[in-house]
């Protein structure tokens, strides 16, 4: 068994380290086609997920109030909370470690036709590929339990779900590519 083998060998073994502590049952069957390969290895996912959350903004600083992977009801925006809120939606996100360059620069060959971000986002020690989407949503909702927003919650229902759909969609295009 070679160095890159035992890392993904020791790597699948792990538990999951996400906040939601599971990896979400929409992006399994792309996960485990990608695992089953002996090029790659995945090593973080997200099939796309709305939530609205409140603190400064990085990742480790913010908490979340309430979060979906699937589509949303307009009761998901009523929430009572001191403070600014905001609403976030985030596209699919995918991270693959790979056995060396060559697999890597392949693997983003097909997927930029899908998802044009795409890139190496480490060479050194481990060679990873991140496959992101750029559809994203960030708005503040509530101030204090004053809401910002004089739009409709059906109408922002019905946006956040058309992108979570799309979201969807372009990562089912994408399992096609990874078969």
């Amino acid at each position: 068994m070679d160095y890159f083998d035992n890392n993904k060998k020791t790597f699948l073994a792990k538990l999951d380290k996400s906040k939601k502590g599971e990896v979400d049952q929409r992006i399994l069957p792309l996960i485990n086609s990608l695992n089953a390969k002996s090029d790659f290895y995945t090593t973080s996912s997200c099939s796309g997920r709305v939530y609205l959350w409140k603190g400064k903004g990085k990742k480790n600083e913010m908490i979340w109030l309430r979060t979906s992977h699937d589509l949303i009801k307009e009761d998901f925006f009523q929430i009572k909370e001191k403070g600014q809120v905001w609403l976030r939606l985030e596209d699919f996100i995918l991270h693959i470690a790979c056995r060396n360059l060559e697999t890597a620069n392949l693997l983003l060959e097909r997927v930029r036709k899908l998802y044009k971000k795409s890139c190496i986002l480490s060479a050194s020690n481990k060679i990873l590929v991140e496959i992101r989407g750029s559809e994203f949503v960030e708005m503040p909702l509530y101030e204090d339990g004053k809401l910002l927003f004089n739009g409709s919650f059906s109408w922002l229902k019905k946006e956040i779900n058309s992108r979570l759909k799309s979201i969807w969609k372009k990562e089912k295009e994408l399992g096609k590519i990874i078969k």
